[in-house]
């Protein structure tokens, strides 16, 4: 079986995530590429083909440059023979060989994975598991745990008295060619990704097939895998003669259906800020579109089917957003570290995760909540507020900008300064108020050393003003300071070098706001600097880094 080129060239198109990754077969500077150690490569497959077995499988394509440049390999024919045998001779148990595959003319090496039943070892060097888009090193005990908890509590794990003919066949082949299995019927997508088995001639479904599949809604048996939409009138819920609570008709249906309705309608819901218009000068929803979305299809995707008496809800308020999803957090997840930006590495509903993804209904675990913040900060507006009530998981989204606009030119003053998006959320958000070390920390969600390096940057800058020592300094914008700027008209590669030599290091927003790019091209640019040599990188989403490697700076 072999992945299909339409996916194939998807795969390498998009980031690297939970289910996929690419790597580079050559090294070196450009005009100056060589071929990898053999060895080095050998020890890379058999850590990815491992970390995707141990997790819930992926496919990992070698020969692949970090700015998605088709660049193949330079090794004899024996050479890639033994890169390809791998997953056969250094893990244990075996897995299925690597193949390869000719694309635009190119040789790449394709390793698609199933995820193993029980821990995969790689002969001398432990346990992988894959996490989002890193592959760290778990424990053997661990990742049997995660793999007991997904086979035997999870309730979309259960067997389903529902038939293969019951399912939508439209959709699942959907699901079938997006996920590159087009040699393969449809029954063996579902056996392959879990939702299935197959018990002699016949095929047993699992409910998570059901709640992804199901034709028509009757046929799923949950009672409540529905989204209930509310619209209360003001911040608060009221009853009685002063009842302001409007219930929209329960969303029902298949998985990636119900998702599909709930944003359809909360999409005519969700109103224009006039706040955020004077903050940027062009229409924006109260609510950045991928935060809500991201909420929503975590709610779905992650609920604990378990539970029957509860359906995912929406409320909208006049000044907030909430989501609740029935279930706590799985032992292995910790609020503090979904607040901090630390992927997941556990899902309760692995299976219906990975055809979501497949569907494209929702990205690879573990990258959604913290670009949720991203995408709140970058909008000035407070950071998403996590929390588990009466065991439910809640998300909140609230509207309000991190400030009044009385002065509309100075959001857009700040937005020009060469300086990190937390720093311009303090400028705006903190201004013509005496502030503390703890005050930025909390409107940013930094700690305090990191606080204190940003608000000591600015007062070199001449930007804030600090007065006291100690735990008792006090901070104050400067505003003439910043009135009085004129627009940066330094070239993009000067500001980050400048940006480097004053930080000793630079960020994706750093990067976004020298060359004006999206975060997406950024992140590209900064993975071709590091596979270049003239970054390193440090640290994991939000809080990644990027300090001077060998190459820095670039010629």
């Amino acid at each position: 079986m072999t992945i299909s080129e339409t996916k194939l060239r998807e795969l390498i198109a998009a980031d690297e995530g939970q289910y996929h990754d690419r790597k580079s077969l050559f090294e070196g500077p450009p005009g100056k590429k060589r071929p990898r150690d053999r060895r080095a490569v050998r020890d890379q497959i058999a850590e990815q083909v491992a970390g995707f077995a141990n997790a819930d499988g992926g496919v990992v394509i070698f020969g692949i440059e970090d700015d998605r440049t088709i660049s193949g390999h330079a090794y004899a024919v024996d050479v890639i023979d033994q890169m390809l045998a791998v997953p056969a001779t250094r893990l244990v148990p075996p897995l299925v060989n690597g193949y390869r595959v000719v694309l635009d003319g190119v040789e790449l090496l394709v390793f698609e994975v199933e995820s193993a039943p029980r821990a995969v070892m790689v002969q001398g060097n432990g346990y992988p598991y894959r996490v989002s888009d890193t592959t760290s090193q778990f424990s053997e005990q661990k990742i049997n745990t995660i793999k007991d908890q997904g086979l035997v509590e999870s309730a979309e794990a259960r067997r389903s008295s529902v038939d293969v003919a019951a399912l939508d066949s439209v959709l699942l082949e959907r699901a079938r060619e997006a996920s590159g299995a087009t040699d393969i019927p449809v029954e063996d997508y579902l056996v392959r990704r879990r939702i299935a088995d197959r018990i002699g001639a016949a095929v047993v479904l699992r409910e998570a097939a059901v709640l992804l599949f199901a034709l028509r809604p009757e046929t799923i048996t949950h009672p409540n895998a529905s989204v209930r939409v509310f619209r209360v009138a003001g911040t608060e819920r009221l009853t009685g003669a002063q009842h302001n609570v409007q219930e929209f008709p329960r969303i029902e249906g298949n998985l990636p259906s119900v998702l599909q309705q709930a944003r359809t309608l909360l999409g005519t819901l969700i109103q224009r800020s006039s706040r955020l218009h004077d903050l940027f000068f062009q229409e924006m929803p109260e609510y950045p579109t991928f935060a809500w979305q991201e909420a929503l299809v975590n709610a779905v995707a992650h609920r604990d089917y378990g539970i029957q008496g509860q359906a995912v809800e929406v409320w909208l308020y006049d000044d907030r957003f909430e989501v609740w999803s029935p279930g706590g957090l799985p032992p292995e997840v910790s609020i503090d570290d979904l607040r901090a930006g630390v992927p997941a590495h556990a899902s309760r509903n692995p299976r219906i995760a990975r055809a979501l993804a497949d569907l494209g209904v929702m990205r690879d675990q573990g990258e959604g909540i913290p670009r949720m913040f991203e995408e709140m900060e970058s909008s000035f507006l407070r950071l998403p507020a996590l929390d588990v009530v009466a065991g439910r998981f809640r998300v909140v989204l609230q509207n309000d900008p991190i400030f009044r606009v009385d002065d509309p030119k100075w959001p857009q003053l700040v937005r020009a300064l060469p300086i990190s998006l937390t720093q311009k959320r303090a400028m705006v958000g903190l201004v013509d108020r005496e502030f503390s070390n703890a005050d930025y920390g909390e409107l940013n969600a930094v700690d305090r050393d990191t606080a204190y390096r940003e608000l000591n940057d600015l007062v070199e800058r001449g930007l804030v003003q600090a007065a006291g020592s100690g735990a008792g300094t006090s901070y104050r914008v400067v505003r003439e300071a910043v009135s009085h700027s004129a627009p940066n008209t330094t070239p993009p590669m000067e500001r980050i070098v400048a940006r480097m030599a004053e930080a000793g290091f630079i960020t994706n927003t750093d990067y976004r706001d020298a060359f004006d790019v999206d975060r997406k091209t950024a992140k590209a640019a900064l993975a071709s600097w590091v596979g270049e040599g003239m970054l390193v990188r440090e640290g994991n989403r939000r809080w990644a880094r990027y300090r001077p490697g060998d190459r820095w700076p670039p010629v």
